[in-house]
């Protein structure tokens, strides 16, 4: 194995032990009950919920199956999640760069509606 294979190896392993750390730590405890979790400077500066927040109680409940309890802590999350792992394969994987759909999903347009979603969002849920 060369140089520089072994060192993608090694960051590949660091990195899914970190997730699974995080997903240990996300199902096992609740963030509304303990203080290992961050809290949300925005929050905690002007009072005001940001687009993330719920994040962390969303994804609490969903890895212990609380699917629709998980929907209302953040439904931004489930919305634009999947639509950043599809966008992060297309940018991680260098033969898809180039495809079709990439262009569909990454262009102009489509950054000034997810903006303008968030935006939305976050007006509606601090009504």
């Amino acid at each position: 194995m060369a140089v520089s294979n072994y060192k993608r190896y090694l960051l590949g392993c660091g990195i899914a032990v970190m997730v699974m750390t995080a997903f240990f730590l996300y199902k096992k405890f609740n963030p509304v009950e303990h203080n290992l979790f961050p809290q949300c400077p925005s929050k905690y500066l002007t009072g005001y919920d940001c687009p993330g927040c719920g994040s962390q109680r969303a994804v609490h409940s969903f890895l212990n199956g609380e699917l629709s309890k998980a929907f209302r802590f953040n439904p931004l999350l489930f919305i634009l999640l999947p639509y950043g792992i599809v966008v992060g394969v297309f940018e991680w994987i260098p033969a898809l760069r180039d495809h079709l759909l990439r262009k569909l999903l990454i262009n102009f347009y489509v950054i000034i509606v997810i903006v303008s979603v968030i935006i939305l969002f976050t007006i509606w849920r601090n009504l």
